[in-house]
């Protein structure tokens, strides 16, 4: 596997997660994470993650593990095709304050 196509797996998994894990606000109401939402939880801003997304911008070994424990997923499943897998979560927004 060459370099571009490792960066663009991890890309496809961040998004991948992103989209398919929901997020219960302060309110109770339930709605898929946004990349806004995202970012805040990264501590980062909503361009960087559209970047990521996008395999523009490539994560740092800090932002990967982030990313993993927001997703509670190893980093090694990041680099591998997940788009297949049944992966469904629901993070507590309150939980989070990075």
């Amino acid at each position: 596997m060459d370099r571009q196509s490792i960066i663009n797996t991890l890309a496809s998994n961040i998004k991948f997660l992103r989209i398919n894990t929901k997020i219960e606000k302060f309110d109770g109401k339930i709605k898929y994470m946004t990349q806004k939402d995202f970012a805040q939880m990264l501590g980062s801003i909503e361009q960087q993650i559209s970047k990521f997304e996008l395999a523009k911008n490539q994560m740092s070994a800090i932002q990967l593990y982030k990313v993993s424990k927001v997703f509670g997923v190893s980093v090694d499943n990041l680099f591998t095709d997940m788009t297949k897998s049944d992966y469904k979560k629901t993070i507590k927004q309150d939980i989070y304050a990075w």
